[in-house]
C-alpha cells in the first residue's frame, strides 16, 4: 500500500503497547524501553515511514479509542474520515480510493469497518506471538482456543496464502467469484462423502 499510495498519503505507525508480552518481551515499564522497540520495530520490519512512540501511558491509544490493531485515515482538515477497527489493507484501500475522490476531505463511506478481518493476522501473526513465547500462546489459548495454534501451522504457507490472505488491494469480481465457486465445491465433496461413511460404518455394525 505505501509503494501505490506513498505519494499522496503521509503514513505513520504509532507504537501503544506490547500486544503478546512475555519473558523476552515484558510489558513496558519506562519510556525509554518502549521508544528502543519502537526503534526496533522499524528496523526489524523495514518500515521506510516514521514510527512513533506513544506514551507509557497510551494517551493516544486511549484518545482512539483503545481499538484492537487500529488504522485511522485523517482527511487534510485533521478529522478522522476513516477507521478498521482491525487493520485490512483491502478495505484501506477502497477507503483511500473514496477520500482521493472527494478531495481528501470528508468522511470515507461508512466512515469505519469493525469487521473482525483477521485471516491476515492467522497468516502472518506468528512472529509477534514467538516474541513473546511461552506467555502470549497461553494467554491466547486460554482467552480463545486455537487462536495460538492456527498462525503457527498457517505461517509457513503464507507465501502460498498471500495472493487472498495478505493481499492489499481488495479481489476483482471474477477472483471473489473462483473462490465462492471453489468453496461451495468443497464443501459439496465433503457433504457427498459422509453418508457414504455413515453407511459403510452401518454395514460393519449389522
Amino acid at each position: 500500500m505505501h509503494a501505490e499510495w506513498g505519494r499522496d498519503v503521509q503514513f505513520v505507525n504509532i507504537l501503544i503497547r506490547q500486544g503478546h508480552p512475555g519473558p523476552r518481551v515484558p510489558p513496558y515499564r519506562t519510556f525509554d524501553q518502549k521508544r528502543r522497540d519502537a526503534i526496533a520495530h522499524q528496523r526489524e520490519d523495514g518500515i521506510p515511514w516514521p514510527v512513533l512512540t506513544d506514551d507509557l501511558d497510551g494517551s493516544t491509544h486511549r484518545a482512539y479509542g483503545m481499538l484492537a490493531d487500529p488504522t485511522y485515515l485523517v482527511a487534510i482538515d485533521g478529522r478522522v474520515s476513516f477507521y478498521n477497527t482491525i487493520t485490512h489493507a483491502p478495505t484501506l484501500h477502497r477507503a483511500l480510493g473514496m477520500l482521493r475522490e472527494q478531495k481528501w476531505r470528508g468522511v470515507a463511506g461508512a466512515g469505519y469497518d469493525r469487521r473482525p478481518h483477521l485471516l491476515s493476522t492467522l497468516i502472518a501473526g506468528w512472529p509477534a506471538l514467538r516474541r513473546g513465547l511461552p506467555q502470549s500462546i497461553v494467554d491466547l489459548e486460554t482467552s480463545a482456543p486455537g487462536s495460538a495454534v492456527a498462525p503457527f501451522i498457517l505461517y509457513p504457507l503464507r507465501d502460498l496464502l498471500a495472493p487472498v490472505a495478505l493481499r492489499s488491494r481488495p479481489l476483482s469480481p471474477i477472483a471473489r467469484a473462483t473462490l465462492v465457486i471453489g468453496a461451495v465445491a468443497a464443501l459439496m465433496m465433503v457433504t457427498r462423502r459422509q453418508p457414504l461413511t455413515l453407511n459403510r460404518s452401518s454395514s460393519y455394525e449389522l
